[in-house]
């Protein structure tokens, strides 16, 4: 395989990783990392198990490396027959899921930059609150890059309130429950790029792999 022109690098992948791919095409994978453009699924695998995972949920859907460890990103057809599928190889196959940590479903996506991230992303959640309506919920942010810039908890707290405030406005009381919310607003940053999805109780009931940290 031959090595990618120097001036090609994907969305989110640093240039000290696409060096280490160019000096080493044969380490390359079989899929180069993608565009993040294309995803809407986040997939973590257990430590050590990122080669094996991507192996399996290749079947499913076109899924890619990250320069994040043991961090795929992934596009399918449908989320919820992807979560089916895997629920069924692992009811044949005991084990089949045994790689993966966590898997979460991406609705929305958009790049940004530091000045830009919380502006865009308190308008890229608000098609959520219908279906939060005045039920429980939580925000949980998982960060890849931008250490001692973004700070998770920070943008949790952030948002929570933003929801909370924008439905009261509304005339509709959601409250925050941390043990057993309704669902879940789940926010994924790779590097410049964010992704957003809701992980609501009835699914993660159904497909337990569905889950946040």
């Amino acid at each position: 395989m031959r090595p990618p022109p120097a001036s090609w690098r994907p969305i989110g992948v640093s240039e000290r990783v696409m060096a280490l791919l160019r000096a080493n095409p044969s380490e390359t994978p079989a899929s180069p990392v993608a565009p993040l453009s294309s995803w809407n699924v986040v997939a973590t695998a257990k430590d050590l198990e990122q080669r094996h995972l991507a192996r399996r949920l290749r079947r499913f859907g076109d899924f890619r490396w990250t320069e994040f460890r043991g961090v795929l990103i992934g596009r399918v057809e449908d989320h919820e027959a992807f979560f089916e599928q895997l629920r069924r190889n692992e009811e044949d196959e005991p084990g089949f899921l045994y790689p993966l940590s966590k898997v979460v479903p991406i609705e929305r996506t958009f790049s940004f930059a530091l000045e830009t991230f919380l502006p865009l992303l308190k308008e890229a959640i608000l098609p959520y609150l219908d279906r939060i309506g005045a039920g429980s919920f939580y925000v949980r942010m998982e960060r890849r890059g931008h250490s001692g810039e973004i700070h998770a908890q920070t943008v949790e707290q952030e948002l929570g309130r933003h929801v909370i405030e924008t439905q009261q406005a509304r005339g509709a009381t959601p409250r925050i429950d941390y043990k057993n919310p309704e669902a879940i607003i789940v926010i994924e940053t790779i590097g410049n790029e964010c992704g957003i999805g809701l992980i609501t109780r009835t699914l993660h009931e159904r497909y337990p792999f569905v889950r946040v940290p």
